[in-house]
């Protein structure tokens, strides 16, 4: 290397040597500058600084401690706010908050008017009203005195308490039979006229009969078109001329012949209700077949079942039909009626004939019929008063 190399490197040297000197000079200065800017004004701050480590802590700790262990009265009565930086827009030392600021007065609220006061009084008077109904009245033993009520011992509180706004609402069973979706079986405005003699036993008949019921039509003793006229009715075979036969929510119309004769409607005629030449059982097994039906049980022991519950001798089950006594075919007729899970049972005059103790047995029979399958409803027409007299519930044609 030259000699004029080496003095150009120690100038260059030299060069950077001073401009890092200049630099590290005016950095010294500008943080002086700074530290001069914040320390300045310390002395006016608002709070007194405390740069000691050590006991910053311990303050803090004091700190802590005084508000904690200070009651909430004391605190929201002694407050100090002093130190509290003052901008001129808000004073929070002071009691109140300047309005034109916050543009809201918290010294007091308004009173409530009266008619606030008399809102609130009727709305206590309703509440109180209400759980009046729920509050049962001391019973007396009077039952004729409207404040007895009949409250069963073991009911539990909520029945109790249903029971006693059932009765102040007044809720009858013709109320209960109205808030039920759709009777088994219902006529609206019914008409049939005969077609051979132009006559009209049936005209704007409108009935209905609830599930789990022995009903009955009574019609006019002697007029045996009439009684004829509305088995035939209720059990699908003849079509009014004008209303509407309802099982439920289908009309009879717009369900299938052989749904609505092989399944839903079981009929009891006074003529060919059992073949005679058949046993109970046979009976019941070709009532089943010509239904089409799937079951869960083999037919014959179906079969079996439902004749010894209609109360038929154990003995008897496979003897002809027509060796049995007429009240025992009557048992076999019903039998078969209901062996195909029928919703509807029709019964042509069943008691006609029967003496009084099998009238007697006969009539429990249907009553434990439609009692004992919620979704059954029984309808006997009959010309006999006594017999409507005896069913829960009796129309009048």
């Amino acid at each position: 290397m030259t000699d004029k190399e080496l003095k150009d490197m120690d100038e260059t040297t030299s060069m950077d040597t001073t401009a890092a000197a200049e630099s590290a000079a005016e950095a010294v200065d500008v943080n002086e500058a700074v530290d001069d800017a914040l320390l300045s004004d310390v002395d006016e701050l608002a709070f007194d600084v405390d740069f000691d480590d050590d006991d910053a802590d311990d303050d803090v700790t004091d700190v802590a401690t005084d508000v904690i262990g200070t009651d909430d009265g004391d605190r929201d009565d002694n407050v100090d706010n002093g130190n509290v930086v003052d901008d001129g827009s808000l004073t929070v030392g002071s009691d109140d908050v300047d309005d034109e600021t916050t543009n809201v007065d918290t010294t007091s609220a308004p009173a409530p008017a009266d008619g606030g006061a008399d809102v609130v009084a009727a709305n206590a008077d309703h509440v109180n009203a209400m759980l009046s109904l729920a509050t049962p009245r001391e019973s007396t033993d009077d039952e004729s005195s409207p404040d007895y009520i009949e409250t069963p011992r073991s009911a539990s509180s909520a029945t109790a308490v249903s029971t006693h706004i059932d009765r102040e609402v007044k809720v009858g069973d013709e109320d209960l039979n109205l808030l039920r979706a759709y009777p088994t079986l219902s006529l609206h405005d019914v008409t049939y006229r005969d077609r051979k003699t132009g006559r009209t036993p049936v005209e704007h008949l409108t009935c209905a009969f609830a599930s789990g019921t022995v009903s009955a039509i009574l019609v006019p003793d002697g007029d045996d078109m009439a009684r004829t006229a509305m088995v035939g009715l209720l059990s699908g075979l003849l079509m009014p001329e004008s209303g509407h036969l309802m099982n439920r929510s289908a009309e009879y119309l717009s369900i299938e012949p052989f749904e609505l004769r092989g399944h839903r409607i079981g009929l009891v005629p006074q003529r060919f209700a059992v073949r005679g030449d058949l046993s109970p059982v046979r009976n019941l097994v070709y009532a089943m077949d010509a239904s089409n039906r799937n079951f869960l049980k083999p037919k014959p022991v179906l079969a079996r079942e439902l004749l010894l519950a209609s109360g038929l001798d154990e003995t008897l089950l496979d003897n002809r039909v027509d060796s049995l006594n007429e009240v025992d075919r009557r048992r076999v007729a019903i039998a078969r009626a209901v062996c195909c899970e029928a919703e509807i049972v029709v019964l042509d005059e069943p008691l006609d004939g029967l003496e009084d103790g099998e009238r007697d047995t006969i009539m429990e029979l249907l009553r434990g019929i439609a009692h004992g399958d919620p979704k059954r409803c029984v309808v006997v027409v009959t010309q006999d008063a006594a017999v409507a007299e005896s069913a829960d519930q009796t129309v009048t044609l």
